[in-house]
């Protein structure tokens, strides 16, 4: 995290970030050097935060049992001042090395820690990321409905809260879990949505992967002339060396759709290319899914000598699946049972759900919650044209009567939310010359109300406008202790 405060090799590392994503072996040696930087100036928070991205990198390289080492080193750097900062986010990190490693149960407590941190920490990002991930545990460990609702969840609150990123990452897993369920209907609905929350984005992979997931659904409909449509568009030396699993997966979601329209040489062709792929990559999840498609092909084209060898080579790799897993069960550290660690995470996600649609009832869009609003305030700071203005009443009863009169000012864009009992904030869009007006037009709403019919005088209200950046910079003193958001 960037601070107006942060130091030149925060900054320096701040601008790698793309590149740990988009290229990581470039990435790793640029880290290293300012890691050794790091060292020079005894700079213990670029230090830390330089350890996490090698982590990441790690990550992103496979390279899995490196990447908890890199996070041991990390929780040693870890200093209390740092800890609102940076360990929800290694926690996430953590989670991800033992994902890559097929050791659910502790991945599964690893997001559970950093999902239960970030609501305290009131770090958005990391609690959709959190709930993604215990979102693919419980796919993974079959637990279908659960897995949908928080990838549901997941979805709706990246799309509250502008993460359009993360809301296309949400929406294409829960595809994959709509599929599992055969509800191909919602599943293109689904993936529409993720069309439009990735419009523009540079990566190229999702949009593929989007695409193969289309073409399975229409051809699950019985649409098969668009499936086959949608299939060909896929250029699949768009993703090569960027997502092999996707790379790999375009040629399975081709002959899918090819074994439906009976096109048996096209299958076979796209299944030898999946298949070449698949070994190199040696993911038995893939080559059993690749061998079950070939035998249900030669099914089709009745060659029981064929039949019978892709059988015994999807019974192999199924084998092989399962003898993995069982392998990486037993050197899953974490001693919870799945039970007790399901349960925390329904608690966890639970508060989360509480916490992000209690605000929001009673039909008003442009309300949010706390936290909500004060993300959206964070992220309009670079707009001159923003301003926030607070109206302090003095009980609970005063704020809900004028609601929705102050929430009817709202433009598109423009935020509400309540703080305590008695105060609303809003979040408008005004230019310097306007701010008189807005004080002086609620002022003049608040003297006409007509408190009488509450049993009251006309109360002691108090009408405030600042500039976004004044009232981040002393939101305590201006609304005492926020609950909630500390």
């Amino acid at each position: 995290m960037v601070t107006e405060n942060s130091t030149p090799l925060i900054l320096a590392l701040a601008d790698v970030e793309t590149l740990i994503v988009e290229n990581p072996q470039q990435a790793e040696p640029k880290v290293l050097r300012i890691f050794e930087r790091a060292q020079i100036l005894y700079d213990n928070q670029a230090l830390l935060v330089a350890t996490m991205q090698l982590a990441r990198i790690a990550w992103h390289l496979n390279q899995y049992e490196k990447g908890i080492k890199l996070c041991k080193r990390a929780e040693q750097l870890l200093l209390p001042e740092f800890e609102s900062q940076y360990l929800s986010e290694l926690y996430h990190v953590y989670a991800q090395q033992y994902w890559g490693l097929e050791r659910f149960r502790s991945a599964l407590h690893f997001w559970n820690l950093a999902m239960e941190k970030s609501l305290v920490h009131n770090q958005l990002n990391l609690q959709i990321e959190s709930l993604i991930g215990v979102a693919n545990v419980w796919k993974m460990n079959e637990e279908l409905d659960l897995s949908y609702s928080a990838l549901s969840l997941a979805m709706t609150l990246a799309e509250q809260y502008d993460f359009n990123v993360l809301a296309g990452k949400s929406a294409i897993l829960l595809s994959w879990v709509l599929s599992d369920l055969k509800q191909y209907s919602l599943m293109l609905e689904i993936l529409n949505k993720a069309e439009d929350f990735l419009e523009g984005y540079a990566d190229s992979t999702w949009s593929t992967e989007i695409k193969d997931l289309k073409s399975i659904s229409l051809t699950s409909l019985g649409r098969f002339t668009e499936a086959e449509k949608v299939a060909q568009s896929v250029d699949n030396k768009r993703v090569a060396n960027r997502g092999p699993w996707v790379e790999t997966h375009t040629p399975i979601s081709k002959a899918i759709v090819a074994i439906q329209l009976k096109k048996h040489d096209s299958a076979r062709r796209y299944l030898d290319e999946a298949e070449a792929l698949a070994l190199r990559l040696n993911q038995f999840s893939l080559l059993s899914e690749l061998y079950w498609l070939r035998f249900e092909l030669e099914s089709e084209r009745q060659v029981p000598e064929s039949m019978l060898f892709y059988y015994k080579k999807y019974r192999q790799f199924s084998m092989k699946l399962l003898r993995s897993r069982s392998i990486a069960l037993g050197k899953d550290r974490c001693e919870l049972a799945f039970d007790i660690l399901n349960y925390k995470a329904e608690l966890l996600i639970g508060r989360l759900e509480a916490g992000a649609f209690n605000a929001s009832e009673g039909g008003f869009p442009a309300f949010r919650e706390a936290s909500i609003w004060l993300y959206a305030c964070q992220r309009s700071l670079p707009e001159t044209d923003k301003s926030i203005v607070i109206i302090e009443l003095q009980s609970e009863k005063e704020l809900i009567a004028i609601l929705p009169i102050v929430h009817a000012l709202c433009q598109p864009h423009e935020l509400i939310t309540r703080f305590k009992k008695n105060r609303l904030a809003m979040l408008f869009q005004l230019e310097n010359n306007q701010q008189h007006k807005i004080l002086d037009s609620l002022t003049a709403m608040l003297v006409a109300y007509p408190w009488w019919r509450l049993g009251k005088e006309s109360p002691k209200t108090k009408v405030k406008c600042f500039s976004v950046s004044d009232f981040l910079a002393n939101k305590e003193s201006y609304l005492d202790k926020i609950e909630g958001c500390e």
